[in-house]
């Protein structure tokens, strides 16, 4: 995922959390930072809410169903990931950067990037979840 597919999900996504959580567009706006006008173009799909704006949605609304089935429950290591311009094709990717194996069982391994000290899980080459504390992590897969 890049920022424009990003911003582009958050755009959809906008008004839906707006509806999950019952909040009106008055409020909603002054939670993103925007003019009602603004958003109400941003759900008539005519505005976006650009990159500020799709963070500070995922960012504090991060815990919503619809941000979750989106984005999965770790936003902040996406989003972090999204900013270094060299991972913008996979947010766990890049080919400045190392990964080093911290344990290895049963065909799960947990790395840690060694410049970002980011962790992630991964199980049949696939990453399957990232963290920056490895305690959490291990409790995910009992190692």
């Amino acid at each position: 995922m890049n920022r424009e597919q990003f911003i582009s999900l958050c755009n959809r996504k906008e008004k839906l959390v707006r509806n999950e959580l019952g909040y009106s567009q008055e409020k909603m706006s002054v939670l993103l930072g925007l003019s009602k006008k603004t958003l109400v173009e941003i759900e008539k799909w005519r505005a976006s809410l650009g990159w500020q704006g799709a963070v500070t949605l995922c960012t504090l609304f991060q815990n919503t169903r619809e941000i979750t089935l989106a984005f999965g429950n770790d936003i902040p290591a996406l989003l972090r990931a999204m900013t270094e311009e060299a991972a913008y094709l996979s947010p766990f990717e890049s080919p400045y950067s190392k990964w080093v194996t911290v344990l290895n069982k049963d065909g799960r391994t947990i790395e840690q990037n060694t410049a970002s000290q980011l962790y992630r899980l991964r199980e049949k080459g696939e990453t399957v979840a990232s963290s920056f504390e490895l305690a959490e992590l291990r409790k995910r897969v009992d190692l």
